[in-house]
């Protein structure tokens, strides 16, 4: 399981996707949201940032 987590203004936005392909688009879909400090954390603890730049 992928994890995705994130701050909006109501706190800390945390959610799971079953493959890192649906956690990467979920994450792109929060930052477009206003979401800030996104992160995806693959089940072995690696953490992926770089989709930021895909957002735009």
């Amino acid at each position: 399981m992928f994890e995705i987590n994130g701050f909006d203004t109501a706190g800390v936005v945390s959610l799971k996707r079953v493959s890192l392909a649906a956690a990467l688009k979920k994450a792109r879909e929060l930052i477009a949201d206003g979401c800030w400090d996104v992160q995806v954390v693959n089940p072995a603890g690696q953490v992926y940032t770089s989709f930021e730049e895909e957002a735009a």
